[in-house]
């Protein structure tokens, strides 16, 4: 099935939510001046974006990421973001240099894919943190993405999109009794271990919740995951 594009799904079903609407856009779709003209159109839902890139070198682009940030840097009431993966920092260790690239760029703030490896995440924050310390760089929020897991099918999806899932946690969910249940209260503990660490070094922590399936149950479920979310950040 075609995917329904996130501006029309925002103008069409999230009207009601009085808050800024994130659009993300994969910009090698787009000719550059239809970006263009979108990046300095007016209304709320426009004003607010995450770029993504091609998924391979050999997928064929109208445009570049760089070339979008190009477009963004025209617009200074524009507020971009981009897209960061620890999990791809333990096999690289570049992921923080990747970031601080994307930021000298035009993006101020990051949400990454979907976290299961807090160690990756740790990692990755560490040497940002370092790095910008050294270099004398701000520190750009980070929103962390969870996503709860409530079935095998599901889990076996993640790791399809590329989720790092370490063995022992794979494990765990395999052999749990409610895999669901299992899955929110593990991504409640890495939210709370991995804020707690930017916090320490200073680094603004946020949240995305999502759900990679059409299961109802699992939609609730992250639902529920947004509220806890939201009830540990206002502690």
């Amino acid at each position: 099935m075609k995917t329904l594009d996130p501006q029309e799904y925002s103008q069409k079903y999230l009207t009601d939510l009085a808050i800024p609407h994130i659009i993300y856009r994969c910009v090698g779709k787009y000719p550059p001046e239809v970006l263009e003209q979108w990046i300095g159109g007016k209304g709320t839902d426009t004003r607010y974006s995450v770029f993504v890139g091609a998924a391979s070198s050999s997928q064929a682009v109208s445009m570049s990421l760089a070339q979008a940030y190009q477009l963004v840097s025209k617009n200074d009431a524009f507020l971009m973001g981009g897209v960061a993966i620890p999990e791809r920092h333990l096999l690289k260790a570049d992921e923080h240099l990747r970031v601080i690239s994307k930021q000298q760029k035009g993006c101020s703030y990051f949400v990454t894919q979907a976290v299961y490896n807090v160690e990756a995440s740790k990692n990755f924050l560490s040497d940002y943190y370092y790095h910008c310390r050294r270099e004398g760089l701000p520190l750009m929020p980070v929103v962390l993405t969870l996503t709860p897991c409530g079935s095998l099918k599901t889990l076996a999806f993640m790791k399809w999109l590329g989720v790092n899932i370490p063995r022992w946690l794979e494990n765990e969910l395999c052999h749990s009794s409610d895999i669901l249940d299992r899955s929110i209260h593990l991504s409640r503990q890495a939210f709370v271990e991995l804020q707690e660490f930017g916090r320490e070094k200073g680094i603004p922590i946020g949240c995305n919740v999502e759900s990679v399936s059409v299961n109802r149950v699992e939609i609730e479920a992250s639902i529920q995951l947004a509220r806890d979310i939201k009830q540990i950040m206002n502690r």
